[in-house]
């Protein structure tokens, strides 16, 4: 079995954004707003913010209370719309419960949209593009294989699902809970929250397992897939920590990279 670590592909695309940052003369500004206390949440902005430093690029966070009004969030990010030294624009979700995360989400500027969920976005997911990567990088053919993606929410996979189709797939989504549909998988896509949820039995002899969850528990990560459990039988397996979760964050910055660009009308 081969674990697809993406260490190498990461340090690649920082590489990269130094050597074109330094040659353009520019400085990206990213943004990221969080609401509430949310340990993991925080773990992922701690991540961005250390990256874009390591980047030498603008950071600024805000970290509002969960009491805080939709208004004053769609306010803040109005103001951040005008803001010329930021070009890129997050908010971390999941959001409270009282928030609607469809109209927060078209309250950003489609080019500084890094995130890639407005519906008139200029980027691909992140996260989307850190999984193709991850696949393409070890040579795992994507046409006329069928895939899964299981996942608690449909903003991240039904475009992830177009993506696929794309270059051939045959693709089913699968919310939140076990379908025998995951045992048909030569591609199988988890992210969910669960961890270790993912176990030997549910998976096809052979499969290709992409983990994008992470959680905590007592201070070690944990992704969605029981990884002793499951290398007993896939053929390839992304880690938790060092698989998708690094690569993602290097896209996310070439994201902001490629909308400084855009806004400072670079090509």
């Amino acid at each position: 079995m081969r674990i697809l670590f993406s260490k190498i592909i990461v340090e690649k695309i920082y590489q990269d954004l130094k050597k074109e940052r330094k040659k353009l003369k520019i400085k990206p500004g990213l943004a990221v707003i969080m609401i509430g206390k949310n340990k993991t949440l925080q773990i992922f902005l701690n991540l961005k913010q250390r990256s874009a430093r390591k980047l030498n690029f603008y950071f600024k966070k805000f970290l509002l209370p969960v009491k805080v009004k939709e208004e004053k969030v769609i306010s803040l990010i109005n103001n951040l719309n005008q803001d010329k030294k930021i070009h890129g624009i997050i908010v971390q979700f999941p959001l409270p419960r009282k928030f609607n995360p469809s109209k927060i989400i078209k309250t950003i500027l489609p080019e500084k949209d890094i995130d890639g969920f407005h519906p008139k976005t200029k980027f691909i997911p992140p996260v989307h593009q850190a999984i193709l990567k991850l696949l393409s990088s070890y040579k795992i053919k994507i046409k006329n294989k069928k895939v899964v993606i299981l996942a608690n929410s449909l903003i991240f996979a039904k475009p992830l699902q177009k993506i696929f189709k794309k270059r051939g797939a045959k693709v089913k989504i699968i919310l939140k809970r076990y379908s025998s549909q995951l045992k048909k998988a030569d591609i199988l896509i988890i992210a969910i929250g669960r961890p270790k949820f993912l176990k030997k039995e549910m998976i096809k002899k052979g499969a290709v397992i992409i983990d994008v969850g992470y959680s905590r528990i007592k201070k070690k990560a944990f992704g969605d897939v029981d990884f002793e459990s499951c290398a007993e039988k896939a053929s390839a397996l992304s880690p938790v920590p060092g698989g998708i979760g690094p690569l993602t964050v290097a896209y996310l910055m070439k994201n902001v990279f490629e909308s400084a660009k855009m806004l400072s009308k670079i090509k």
